[in-house]
């Protein structure tokens, strides 16, 4: 959803695309919290299916459900309040301010569902149905091409630029989530349990959040991190902060395949775990690691050197293309590291010790990638104006 989206931006403007990248930073941070916390519950029902105690498991399920509704319906109602604020404090003036406000009060303002996704998601995968949740993914996907192509890019449309991209993505969100209901409870038709008692919902709660909580730290602050460089790349120019946006709906789509790989092997090893089979827990930790890494670096020198290409698709701005085309051979450096922090984390979480991953991942962001980012940025201090296909 994330490169039809920049895609579909990068036909209104790049500086519609540009401001957008920056407040898409604040929505990515709260959607990522629901899917950690969505995988945190994940290895909590995986280990519970591997001891066999299926009743606690069916509780667990009932407990997290409240859980990610509370916090979803939290989350949307802060990022709908104060969209215009968030927008301001990264750095957003003018027209950019405008776009940003708009996307960030409809996308963040339903943010919601994204939360009940993730736990469905969470409860299918440690059940096995990892294929149903792709399906609903699909047909996310395809909801969302179709709306952006009849509010945005059809030329008898409304035309409704950022916002109609942002009502897009918010249907398309609603859709998978109905999609997600139907298959968990009338095609897989997986059992939820009330707790029999409050002392139970604390325990089972409890539980949750010990598994969740350290999970969730690492990518909270690695997205927090995520924030601070976007207000820095702001500082610097409009055509730096458009390259970004771009270049990041690619190399994420790279990541995605070692986040995935990250996730399958921690569902795998809480299986694994659970029936204290270590050796094979061994073997599939190594096997996938090298997996993982061989095929984000083979994507990453593919990325590199379809960088003119790549950057064409986005933009007709020589100044942005350059930026675009340099961080994209980055990806050389880091993507293939990434993918082994993600399967070695995942599989540490998946027996237990879920704090030592978080610690090291906050410490060398916080200590190593912010100190280095500003004076980095400062050393190229080019500014440019935005290219803008419609000229508005």
């Amino acid at each position: 959803m994330g490169l039809v989206d920049t895609w579909a931006l990068g036909r209104i403007s790049d500086a519609a695309a540009a401001s957008v990248g920056s407040v898409n930073t604040v929505t990515t941070f709260v959607l990522m919290m629901f899917s950690f916390l969505g995988q945190g519950g994940s290895l909590v029902y995986a280990r519970m299916l591997g001891q066999g105690k299926h009743r606690k498991v069916q509780e667990c399920y009932s407990v997290a459900l409240l859980l990610h509704i509370l916090l979803g319906v939290v989350a949307s109602a802060v990022l709908l309040l104060w969209a215009r604020e968030m927008a301001q404090l990264l750095g957003l003036r003018g027209p950019l301010l405008s776009y940003g406000t708009t996307f960030l009060q409809v996308v963040g303002g339903s943010c919601a569902p994204h939360s009940l996704v993730a736990m469905f998601g969470g409860v299918m995968a440690a059940n096995g149905f990892t294929r149903a949740g792709m399906f609903a993914a699909v047909l996310t996907n395809i909801v969302n091409i179709v709306l952006i192509y009849l509010l945005v890019l059809l030329p008898a449309g409304p035309r409704r630029g950022v916002r109609g991209i942002a009502l897009s993505t918010a249907l398309a969100t609603a859709a998978g989530l109905l999609f997600s209901a139907w298959l968990v409870f009338f095609r897989i038709r997986i059992r939820f349990r009330r707790p029999p008692s409050a002392e139970r919902l604390r325990e089972h709660g409890a539980l949750l959040m010990a598994f969740a909580l350290p999970t969730m730290l690492e990518p909270a602050f690695w997205q927090a991190a995520q924030i601070t460089t976007t207000r820095i790349i702001a500082a610097v120019g409009p055509d730096e902060l458009a390259a970004r946006m771009y270049t990041l709906s690619i190399t994420n789509m790279i990541g995605m395949f070692g986040s995935a790989l990250s996730q399958g092997l921690q569902i795998a090893v809480g299986h694994l775990a659970g029936a204290g089979e270590l050796d094979r827990i061994r073997r599939i930790t190594r096997t996938t690691r090298l997996v993982g890494v061989g095929v984000a670096l083979t994507l990453a020198l593919l990325a590199g050197l379809s960088g003119g290409w790549i950057m064409d698709q986005f933009t007709d701005s020589p100044e942005v293309a350059e930026s675009g085309r340099l961080l994209l051979w980055c990806g050389l450096l880091y993507l293939p590291g990434s993918s082994l922090i993600m399967t070695t984390a995942s599989t540490l979480r998946a027996v237990g010790h879920v704090t030592y991953p978080a610690a090291v991942g906050i410490l060398v962001l916080w200590g190593v990638f912010i100190p280095l980012a500003h004076p980095l940025a400062a050393a190229r201090p080019r500014h440019h104006r935005c290219h803008d296909r419609h000229g508005d």
